[in-house]
């Protein structure tokens, strides 16, 4: 399957944990790591996974983990989402990316060795012949694994691997810690250097208020100038970080708010 074959769908297939991979599934190239938010370098990564699944003709897979790792072994780092899982497979799907799998994180995954992550979930029930995987990717208890372990395991196992480099974003990484920093300090055209895209969150509407899931990542407290869903709207960011539809624009249920710039207060 070359890229001129390929149709991309509008949403790559979603696989809520190994159970749910079927029972089908042939050989496929991997990508893997959290991917909050899909920005520039995970579009770079997925990019250069696309190429090796097509020189391959393989499927390309991305593994993903939810909740985020940090959160669940309370390390202190910023975990606020940047983009829901529904949101996560849309992105990647528009990336290339023929399916997600997500992997729910627990402290029992958490404990499993290097070993047993890459023969259990890597060549295992996705049937890796391909990772590709960022050059910082640390894998298994403790983060004892990285890619020259990864490496290792893969010529054992039966699987390649590449790491790619980060792409930079000024004077740092792009990441998602760099553009949680930059939301929060109320950068959003930072923000969407680093996306690609300015930021969207989801949730949902009721009356002038929008109830979005617990931590996730906003601008600070103000009024914006957005898109609810595929309307321009003016929207208030609250102190208890849920948001005020603040002009009018109706309709109630399913709510995707995208950020532009900040609003006059009398806007």
């Amino acid at each position: 399957m070359n890229a001129a074959q390929r149709s991309l769908p509008k949403r790559a297939a979603l696989w809520h944990g190994l159970g749910e991979v079927p029972t089908d599934l042939g050989p496929t190239v991997l990508t893997i790591g959290v991917f909050d938010g899909l920005h520039r370098g995970h579009r770079s990564l997925i990019g250069r996974a696309r190429r090796t699944a097509d020189e391959r003709g393989l499927p390309l897979v991305m593994v993903t983990f939810d909740p985020h790792p940090a959160r669940v072994l309370g390390l202190p780092k910023d975990t606020a989402t940047l983009s829901t899982i529904a949101h996560r497979a849309e992105l990647a799907a528009a990336a290339g990316v023929d399916a997600v799998c997500v992997l729910h994180f627990t402290r029992e995954l958490a404990r499993l060795s290097p070993e047993a992550f890459a023969a259990h979930c890597l060549a295992g029930r996705l049937r890796a012949k391909a990772v590709v995987v960022g050059a910082n990717f640390t894998f298994g208890a403790k983060a004892a694994g990285d890619v020259g372990t990864l490496r290792a395991l893969g010529a054992d196992l039966g699987f390649s691997v590449e790491g790619v480099p980060l792409l930079p974003a000024k004077n740092s990484a792009c990441s998602s810690t760099y553009t949680r920093n930059r939301l929060r300090s109320g950068d959003l055209p930072g923000v969407t250097h680093a996306l690609g895209r300015p930021h969207r969150v989801d949730g949902f509407r009721m009356g002038d208020r929008i109830i979005l899931d617990a931590n996730t990542a906003l601008p600070p407290p103000g009024r914006y100038r957005a898109r609810l869903n595929d309307r321009p709207a003016v929207v208030d960011v609250l102190d208890d970080d849920s948001l005020r539809v603040a002009d009018g624009t109706p309709g109630d249920g399913v709510a995707a708010v995208t950020f532009f710039e900040r609003a006059e207060s009398g806007s």
